[in-house]
């Protein structure tokens, strides 16, 4: 008896199954990391020449419906000097994501627009609210791996009031995709 009961169980939650694997395929995942330099129009008090760094970091995405996504990403900015208080600012941002082609798409060229809130962060806790915009392109090679190119702009940091000497920053990332 406990066969037939287990063989009627089976064929009414196979179809539930089939259904559930579609809908994973509709909504994906990605994770990446970047490096990039940085150019800001800010002037440091130090030796009043324009401030220029780098920033690295990771996050990750996930596309809901038709290129439409969700993502979080954490990374650090610093200015070329390496050595003194308040060069450094650490940033992590919730965004939204918009991919041109879709979530579908298995394509080879694959543009992207993000943009969202930014928590800023620095020396004794100190924290500021901003926001990021930026658009770039990820370039799959395989199906799983994409160089990733992107331009970020990241604003409202002013709010450090001399904890850091980045008011704005342009990144210019290089990065890797994975999905």
């Amino acid at each position: 008896m406990k066969r037939p009961i287990a063989a009627v169980a089976l064929l009414l939650v196979a179809p539930a199954l089939v259904r559930a694997a579609d809908a994973d395929d509709s909504v994906q995942g990605q994770f990446y990391s970047f490096v990039a330099p940085i150019v800001s129009n800010t002037q440091s008090g130090i030796n009043s020449t324009s401030a220029g760094g780098y920033s690295t970091g990771f996050g990750g995405e996930v596309l809901i419906h038709k290129g439409v996504g969700v993502g979080i990403e954490i990374g650090y900015a610093r200015n070329w000097a390496f050595s003194g208080q308040g060069t450094a600012v650490g940033v992590g941002s919730v965004d939204a994501t918009y991919h041109f082609l879709g979530n579908k798409s298995r394509k080879t060229i694959d543009p992207f627009l993000t943009g969202g809130y930014s928590l800023y962060y620095g020396e004794r806790t100190t924290t500021h609210v901003g926001f990021n915009l930026g658009g770039g392109v990820n370039l799959w090679l395989s199906k799983h791996v994409a160089p990733r190119l992107e331009v970020r702009y990241q604003g409202g940091i002013n709010g450090f009031q001399g904890l850091s000497q980045f008011n704005e920053y342009a990144a210019f990332r290089f990065g890797v995709t994975f999905r």
